[in-house]
């Protein structure tokens, strides 16, 4: 590169610098990079040495990758290249493939392994959030590349996979400005795919082929077969944690970023490609699922999630992995205090119970199949909601979460929830006439929720349960009366049970018994007179 070529860069260069030194994360924005030189002195024909210069950086200093992002972005945004040169279109090709390469990786956000042979470099915070900003820096440039040329399609899919791989926030190595640009680039290639498939092939089976399999190789579940289904006899697994040998599992303390990606792939399925897909699929789907890591496990039920929304009913009949999946499952329920962290236990009960509900629906869609659907809700609700309530329920957030569960096992069990009235009922009613109810309200608005749906779904007994159905809202409700300043969420937790209280007088309407029980509340508290009156219509 001459004097001349690299004028323009080197001013750029040192700007980028100041800019970096004197912003921080929140503040630090491609757009307030200053131009200490005139657009003019932009050449198309420095294009090819410009991008030379910059690809011989050293990868492991994220301050260098950083700077000179930052000015071949700016370059590009000054400079109009023109493709129709070869020198430049190979460049730019150059360019891409560089930049995927350095922001592609997220092993400095990985976790690190236990007893692992080297010790992995300590990032500061500080650290973390200018790799954090390097990273959406190389997205803006992929956009100015992406603006100058189509990727090649034999190099679509690794485009797509540094691309997906920003597509969560939850990802710690992921910020809006990231997120945005990656939705809005991803968007653009998938319009390319289907306006000309030929053209551009598969980059989904791609994806999963050459990215995802190889990093979950070493960690298959040895209860599937290589097509991905229930293998009839499995090997004996491995006898030491795995965890423990990290080499194992190189998506996890390796390349985190892997997992974005999987989850970006499923969500771009449809039942066609779920079938033809599902021996790359169920692999790293069950791998994740069965990590010793509560975050994977819950990583892994919102991927399984999103996988059943289009895997049909028959495929997990034909693979055996319906069954399996469940199995793997169950134990998650008793992820509770004091052995599980509340502050884990919360996300993982959670996930799970909305998974099996999930699985459980998918797998027995069909009227046919309704006697199985119940027998495995029922197995649901004695293994995971009972249990649970016998070992945690003294916790309130952990009842909360069992309670809004408990809710939604009802609504899905319909009138065959009416058995669980015995058991329910007494947690129920114990909830609402505690006697420091009131301080949690959240608690006492899920087992009002949760009283309400065993009524609609089990109307036919509600007279048989009518004394402590009555005396669990109608104590609730006065003690919120009570209050000296009641808080907004205890006053909706009273509307809540006024309304409840409405439906089961008007159930009841006709039942003597409720009648002699209603006059006897009206007499005893005035207060009850406008809640438990009989509607006439």
């Amino acid at each position: 590169m001459t004097a001349t070529q690299a004028a323009p860069l080197k001013s750029l260069l040192e700007e980028a610098r100041k800019h970096v030194r004197q912003s921080n994360e929140g503040r630090l924005y491609l757009r307030q990079l200053d131009m200490p030189i005139k657009p003019d002195e932009f050449h198309s024909q420095h294009f090819s040495s410009v991008v030379d210069r910059v690809t011989k950086v050293d990868e492991q200093s994220h301050d260098q990758i950083l700077e000179y992002t930052l000015a071949a972005e700016a370059y590009l945004r000054y400079c109009q290249v023109d493709m129709s040169i070869p020198e430049n279109h190979i460049a730019a090709t150059q360019l891409q493939d560089w930049t995927i390469r350095v922001i592609s990786s997220a092993d400095a956000f990985a976790p690190e392994a236990p007893y692992a042979a080297e010790t992995k470099p300590v990032f500061s915070p500080e650290d973390l959030a200018r790799i954090r900003f390097m990273k959406a820096t190389g997205l803006h440039l992929l956009s100015r590349l992406q603006e100058l040329q189509v990727p090649r399609p034999d190099s679509l899919a690794a485009h797509i996979a540094c691309l997906a791989a920003y597509t969560d926030l939850q990802d710690t190595w992921t910020n809006e400005e990231a997120h945005d640009l990656a939705q809005s680039m991803l968007s653009k290639h998938v319009e390319s795919i289907q306006g000309d498939p030929k053209k551009f092939g598969n980059p989904i089976a791609d994806l999963l082929l050459d990215h995802v399999k190889p990093l979950f190789l070493k960690s298959k579940p040895s209860i599937l077969t290589d097509q991905g289904r229930k293998a009839m006899a499995p090997l004996p697994g491995n006898a030491v944690p795995s965890d423990l040998e990290s080499g194992n599992k190189p998506w996890k303390f390796q390349s985190p970023h892997i997992i974005t990606i999987f989850q970006w792939v499923l969500q771009q399925l449809d039942i066609a490609m779920v079938e033809e897909h599902w021996p790359l699929i169920i692999p790293p789907l069950l791998t994740i699922l069965d990590d010793v890591s509560i975050p994977y496990k819950i990583r892994g039920c919102q991927l399984l999630k999103l996988l059943l929304k289009v895997a049909p009913a028959s495929l997990l009949e034909r693979s055996g992995l319906g069954e399996v999946f469940h199995d793997t499952l169950m134990p998650y329920l008793l992820f509770l205090p004091s052995l599980t962290p509340e502050e884990e236990s919360i996300p993982i009960l959670n996930a799970t119970y909305d998974t099996l509900l999930s699985l459980t629906s998918v797998q027995y869609g069909i009227p046919q199949s309704r006697p199985s659907k119940i027998k495995t809700l029922d197995a649901i609700f004695r293994y995971g909601i009972l249990k649970g309530y016998t070992h945690a329920g003294e916790k309130v957030r952990i009842a909360e979460v069992l309670l809004k569960k408990s809710t939604d096992l009802v609504n899905a069990m319909g009138i065959y929830s009416v058995k669980h009235l015995k058991d329910l009922l007494p947690i129920i009613s114990t909830t609402l006439i505690a006697p420091f109810a009131t301080a949690y309200p959240p608690l006492l608005h899920a087992a009002v929720q949760l009283l309400r749906a065993m009524i609609v779904n089990g109307w036919p007994r509600l007279a048989f349960h009518r004394v402590e159905i009555l005396e669990g809202l109608v104590i609730c409700w006065c003690r919120i009366q009570d209050e000296d300043k009641p808080t907004t969420a205890l006053l909706a937790v009273k509307r809540n049970i006024e309304d409840v209280l409405r439906v089961v007088v008007q159930l009841l309407s006709s039942d003597e018994e409720m009648q002699k029980d209603l006059q006897m509340l009206r007499e005893t508290d005035s207060r009850l007179e406008t809640i438990l009156k009989v509607e006439m219509h």
